[in-house]
């Protein structure tokens, strides 16, 4: 076998990598040692001028930097990146990650099986490895919203046979497992049958509900993080997939204060806005963001290699090490991991800072265009269904106040005049729509907290349906940010009556740019600034617009067939029921 023999330095190795510091995650060391390369694998790490010497078709001097194994990000979705997978890997092999694990349930939810393969195709033969989980909640909340596209368990079982896919992806709609309902079930029975991981979405079951939930085979999470919480999974078995968004010193604490046993903690990104990935990075920001808070560098770093390698039972990546896929990174330290070079596949693919692959000019995806099938719309498709023509009403709203991205179900008195609601003097109030893909249905709820003053914005981009979401001050400018969206055929815009000052075109799916990262990060700074000069202002922007149509999550949500409380996973009225004793 040759890699036996370039080990025993029989033969040459393909690349030697010399004088690094190697970080070795399974003894937490940091060792001088020169890492040999042969084919895709390392073959050799020793200690610097090893006799006799070895013979390389190519050596690399790593001037003292630091060798770490590539990043693997467990849970993630390219999609919400706003890119295809091309640029996508172009950027985040640049900081440092080598192994994703793909969730595509926006382009499955927007574009149905059919796309979804069309995206997988797309993601083949890049330098970045993209593994696939199959999508489990498509859609997200059955029977309580319009989605174009549909994955059942027959669908399901097909993606779990295509090579790379290596289990489900989040089952979020812990309802339905909890509750036995048979597509659910089926959907879970295909997966354990697989033998791939079954990753996990649960912010609101506790108690007997919850070790149901784990019980049935789903045993990670990545979703809202307290330490209470945090503690209570941990103890029934949970992987820990800790984002960036729910890292408080309380929740790093009460991590580094336990005996963690491998694979228990992992780093992941979830969801990264474009300008955010090119300003901050990915999972090389969420590794800086733990340590900085406090977990240590070597714990934080096997929570973003080992750990998560582990997870998904990808035995082959996570450490340098004999056997191990030649996935590694060169950086200077730990805490501020700026990276120089990439190394995937025993293949330098990042170089002093530059891409030295060919990134594919077009995605592939053209197939995905054309998916909105919405004709132009006018004011009076945005006026809300009240039961009276003039007078007061108690209408429900959604609660979004603060910096997260959860919400809440309030009420409010308002007056109508003529059948219109009458914002003026309620500058913390608007109007929400959400428009089903086809125009098939659609309904118009209330907002309050999100610091819209005046103006709209409307979205393709909201999970995970991905219909048309609009949220406005005037009936006019929802029209007009709705229309430029449907014009682009697909995005998100902002609208001031029918000017329209900010557009990020997302003509893929109607959820994903055709541009690169810098181009689209450069839209959505734009976006972001007008948005803030018409009183929204969010440190997750993308996420907080994207997710009021999120069903499956905690709090009030809207869909395009009403209001839905989560909680109960059911559709509760616009108008709050009267008092028989009033």
């Amino acid at each position: 076998m040759s890699a036996i023999k370039a080990a025993l330095g029989q033969v040459p190795v393909d690349l030697l990598v010399t004088n690094v510091r190697v970080v070795n995650v399974y003894s937490g060391e940091i060792i001088p040692a020169e890492i040999a390369i042969y084919g895709e694998r390392v073959v050799a790490v020793e200690p610097p001028g090893s006799a006799p010497r070895r013979q390389a078709h190519r050596t690399l001097n790593g001037r003292g930097q630091l060798a770490v194994p590539g990043l693997v990000d467990s849970h993630l979705h390219i999609e919400s990146t706003l890119v295809t997978p091309g640029p996508f890997a172009e950027a985040v092999l640049c900081r440092g990650t080598t192994t994703v694990a793909e969730d595509p349930h926006e382009v499955a939810n927007a574009t149905g099986l059919d796309g979804v393969r069309i995206f997988y195709e797309a993601s083949q033969g890049l330098p970045l490895h993209i593994l696939f989980l199959v999508s489990t909640c498509v859609p997200a909340a059955a029977g309580l919203e319009h989605c174009q596209g549909t994955l059942g368990p027959r669908e399901v079982a097909e993606m779990l046979a295509w090579q790379g896919v290596i289990g489900l992806a989040e089952v979020m709609d812990a309802r339905a497992v909890v509750d036995e309902e048979p597509r659910m079930s089926e959907v879970l029975e295909a997966g354990r049958l697989s033998g791939g991981v079954i990753e996990g979405h649960n912010p609101m079951l506790d108690g007997r509900e919850l070790m149901a939930y784990i019980a049935a085979g789903v045993n990670s999470d990545h979703t809202l993080a307290t330490p209470e919480r945090l503690l209570m999974k941990l103890r029934l078995g949970v992987t820990i997939q800790l984002q960036e968004r729910y890292m408080t010193e309380a929740v790093i604490a009460a991590l580094t204060g336990l005996p963690l046993p491998p694979a228990t903690l992992c780093l992941v990104t979830d969801d990264v806005a474009p300008d955010a990935l090119e300003a901050y990075g990915h999972l090389d920001q969420v590794l800086r963001r733990a340590i900085a808070l406090g977990l240590p560098p070597m714990q934080a770093l096997q929570a973003a290699t080992i750990n998560p390698a582990r997870r998904l039972r990808l035995y082959d990546r996570g450490a340098i090490a004999p056997g191990r896929r030649a996935d590694i990174v060169l950086v200077d330290d730990l805490e501020t991991f700026r990276v120089s070079t990439t190394i995937s596949d025993g293949r330098i693919v990042v170089e002093e800072g530059r891409t030295t692959w060919n990134v594919p000019a077009r995605p592939g995806l053209d197939a995905l265009r054309g998916s909105l099938h919405l004709a132009p719309l006018a004011r009076d498709d945005f006026l809300p269904e009240l039961p009276l023509r003039d007078g007061e009403v108690r209408a429900r709203v959604i609660l979004a106040h603060g910096q997260g991205t959860t919400t809440a179900a309030g009420s409010t008195t308002l007056r109508v005049v003529n059948g219109e609601p009458q914002l003026d003097g309620r500058p913390d109030l608007a109007l929400i729509a959400v428009i089903a893909r086809g125009n098939v249905s659609r309904f118009v709820g209330f907002v309050q907290g999100l610091g819209l003053q005046r103006g709209a914005v409307a979205t393709t981009h909201a999970h995970d349906s991905h219909n048309l979401c609009i949220i406005g001050r005037d009936r006019e400018s929802m029209a007009g940010a709705a229309n430029a969206v449907i014009a682009a055929d697909g995005g998100i815009a902002v609208a001031v009556g029918e000017t329209v000052p900010a557009l990020v075109p997302l003509p893929i799916a109607g959820i994903i740019s055709d541009a690169p990262v810098p181009a689209v990060a450069a839209q959505m700074r734009r976006l972001t600034d007008v948005l803030a000069s018409l009183g929204v202002r969010h440190p997750h922007l993308l996420m907080r617009l994207s997710t009021f149509t999120l069903p499956v999550s905690s709090g009030l949500r809207i869909t395009d067939q009403g209001y839905v409380l989560a909680e109960r996973r059911a559709h509760v009225s616009l108008v709050e029921p009267q008092s028989p004793h009033t």
